[in-house]
């Protein structure tokens, strides 16, 4: 009976090491993978950003009447996009695990959003509803102004 006994604490005692190792490794990956995402996520964002600013400074230097659509991929942590039309910022929210987040780039050329706020204040919408997921976004110079907004692609 002795025998049976010892054998279930080296038994019980194997458990709790593996255990003990197991746990606390698999908080440590869950954390890194949890981190990664969010800079994958981050990357994607300012890809986005860069893309939407750069087509246009492109669509500005072409003229009047010219414009391009954008077929772009919003990420679900995305949400609210906006300019401010009197310093030419391009504004991202986006949520991470530490709370909301913003993400401004800036533009060289006079941009504004398609869809002006009813408040009296600078900041046009790209949308009026933002969403995640795939959006059509056209980019249009006006001459002076490039507007920015969502296009609906039948």
């Amino acid at each position: 009976m002795r025998k049976k006994a010892q054998v279930s604490v080296e038994y019980m005692f194997i458990i709790g090491l593996a255990m003990t190792i197991l746990i606390p490794g698999s908080m440590i990956f869950f954390k890194y993978s949890q981190s990664s995402n969010e800079g994958l996520v981050a990357t994607q964002i300012n890809r986005i950003g860069k893309n939407l600013i750069d087509t246009a400074d492109s669509i500005y230097t072409v003229g009047k009447n010219s414009w391009t659509t954008m077929d772009t991929n919003f990420p679900e942590s995305i949400f609210e996009m906006y300019i401010i039309e009197d310093a030419q910022e391009l504004v991202i929210k986006y949520n991470t695990a530490r709370g909301p987040t913003e993400a401004v780039f800036f533009s060289d050329t006079p941009i504004q959003g398609e869809h002006p706020r009813t408040d009296d204040t600078n900041i046009q919408d790209i949308t009026p509803l933002f969403h995640p997921g795939m959006m059509h976004i056209k980019v249009e110079s006006k001459g002076d102004v490039v507007i920015i907004g969502e296009t609906v692609v039948v």
